[in-house]
């Protein structure tokens, strides 16, 4: 049985890049997280284990957001896409870090086949 402990719960930005990640991998048509080169200007697809990188962190006026670089599947609906990864993220952020009102922001920088 589940009992509210009292205290504080704090929970590192890495963390949050690490539950954001692996939510929006399990989301239809994202083939993965996109790093981008600066000298080259291109995006390239992360393996799973650097999700992070294609993840930034950060608060604004004391709300937490979260910006996803994401490389979709050739075909899908954008729009879709992007709402489903913004509805998940939330959802998995608030059920397991208690994160109410986060913010999510969805970059899609590139199209691949699966």
């Amino acid at each position: 049985m589940a009992k509210v402990v009292p205290g504080t719960l704090k929970v590192s930005n890495d963390c949050i890049a690490d539950l954001a990640g692996y939510a929006a991998l399990e989301c239809y048509g994202v083939v993965g997280m996109a790093d981008i080169d600066q000298q080259e200007g291109v995006a390239r697809l992360l393996p799973a284990n650097r999700l992070r990188k294609g993840i930034d962190v950060g608060t604004e006026e004391g709300k937490v957001v979260v910006d996803l670089h994401v490389i979709v599947e050739q075909g899908v609906n954008m729009a879709s896409v992007s709402g489903n990864l913004q509805s998940s993220v939330k959802f998995i952020l608030k059920q397991i870090a208690e994160l109410d009102g986060v913010e999510v922001r969805v970059h899609i920088e590139g199209m691949r086949t699966r």
